[in-house]
């Protein structure tokens, strides 16, 4: 396919609001963002500049598991992430920790 075919067939999708590859094999741009973040979340921790709640969640469920605690315990605040960590550990309930994962987590890592 030429380059000006593929680029009809880009502008009639947009048009019509549809994708304009049969299939979802491609990453967007978005998505390829979104990875080379959580991929060096370690180098740029706080996420600065990114406000946008789904954005951050997004990042947040790419980010390696096995991150450092320091990296982390600063940087993430959503629950989600957490509750996840929490269900590594044996016994560990937010009810018992101020009603929060990352408390319970941090609490039962020290």
């Amino acid at each position: 396919m030429k380059s000006r075919e593929i680029a009809v067939q880009l502008m009639k999708a947009r048009k019509q609001n549809k994708s304009a590859f049969p299939s979802n094999d491609i990453e967007t741009l978005i998505e390829m963002s979104l990875k080379v973040v959580a991929e060096n979340i370690g180098l740029y921790p706080g996420i600065d500049g990114v406000e946008d709640d789904t954005v951050l969640q997004s990042i947040i469920k790419l980010i390696d598991p096995t991150l450092p605690i320091t990296t982390t315990a600063r940087n993430v605040d959503f629950e989600f992430y957490w509750e996840k960590k929490c269900k590594d550990l044996k016994n560990c309930k937010k009810s018992d920790h101020g009603g929060s994962f990352k408390q319970a987590y941090i609490e039962r890592r020290i």
